[in-house]
């Protein structure tokens, strides 16, 4: 014990009485330390008194720690909320249309739009359509593309597709180099799902299967 503190008479705060003070958060921390720096103060030998300068220190290290704590709460709060909101937005995505990456698709009597997103300028752009056997259905010859978006329609009664499952081999050409394409597909959005963390999985029509939410390129009525 510091020679300048006498003993605490019975009737003053003591540890123990102190111990009630919850210890998982810089606030209760906090008051239990003026809870016992007020006692200690109380009772200091008045001609030995304690160094107010590690009071003083040890009282802004809580108050730093505090700080820090509210600002961690409010920013977890602010992610909860924009979390909900992302909730909330999603959920109203349902009914409408979703362009995705994809290469397998279903269909039946509807036609399914796509588009194939072309980086340069190419001489010749081929679109096959296989069965699940892997069978080719049907090969469009689109021919030479400049950069951008070609959009294109798979029609069943066109294409002379039966209802079924198909896949898109896709491949583009400049001169004899080929060059990388990427193929989308539309469909429906059947469901929201949301997964552990937060994470919004939107269910597809058209055989597209499941594809989380921040996937979807393009969503229109």
């Amino acid at each position: 014990m510091n020679p300048g503190i006498r003993s605490l008479p019975s009737n003053t705060a003591t540890t123990s009485n102190v111990g009630s003070f919850p210890k998982n958060n810089a606030a209760s921390l906090k008051n239990e330390f003026m809870t016992l720096m007020m006692a200690q103060v109380k009772n200091q030998d008045p001609s030995n008194p304690q160094d107010a300068n590690q009071y003083v220190s040890q009282l802004a290290q809580f108050s730093q720690v505090e700080s820090l704590e509210k600002m961690s709460h409010n920013q977890n709060a602010q992610l909860q909320a924009m979390s909900d909101l992302g909730m909330v937005q999603s959920a109203s995505l349902i009914g409408k249309s979703a362009l995705v990456p994809a290469q397998s698709f279903d269909i039946d009597k509807a036609s399914i739009n796509g588009k194939i997103h072309i980086p340069q300028q190419i001489s010749a752009l081929n679109v096959k359509i296989t069965n699940e056997q892997g069978e080719v259905v049907d090969n469009l010859q689109m021919g030479a593309q400049s950069a951008g978006d070609k959009a294109f329609t798979l029609d069943p009664s066109k294409l002379n597709l039966s209802k079924g499952r198909y896949h898109l081999q896709i491949s583009a050409f400049s001169g004899q180099d080929k060059v990388p394409v990427e193929g989308y597909l539309q469909a429906p959005i059947k469901k929201i799902h949301f997964g552990a963390g937060n994470q919004m999985i939107a269910e597809l029509g058209n055989g597209l299967g499941r594809i989380p939410v921040l996937g979807i390129t393009e969503v229109s009525q």
